[in-house]
């Protein structure tokens, strides 16, 4: 089932990309996709994430999006919480 996928940038993220792309992105996802894979169709390279939210819960590296999921990616440059410590992306 085809479904939109939002995607909301911060910070740099933000900044870099929001000119190449009206914001919050938006994709259509037929199927559930790895977040690598997500990524790299947006062409938001990996190492400038530090975390990623779905659906306001952070999530893995490794994690799967689904299609009307809401996405949310932070830049190296945020804080990053003590619950977040688990989920911050290595580079």
């Amino acid at each position: 089932m085809k479904s939109v996928t939002e995607v909301c940038l911060f910070g740099s993220l933000r900044k870099v990309l929001g000119d190449l792309y009206d914001l919050p992105l938006r994709m259509d996802l037929n199927t559930p996709t790895p977040l690598p894979e997500v990524l790299k169709s947006l062409k938001i390279p990996f190492n400038m994430v530090k975390v990623a939210m779905v659906n306001h819960r952070a999530v893995s590296k490794d994690s799967t999006i689904h299609p009307g999921d809401r996405v949310s990616l932070f830049p190296k440059e945020y804080l990053v919480f003590a619950d977040w410590k688990d989920f911050r992306f290595q580079s």
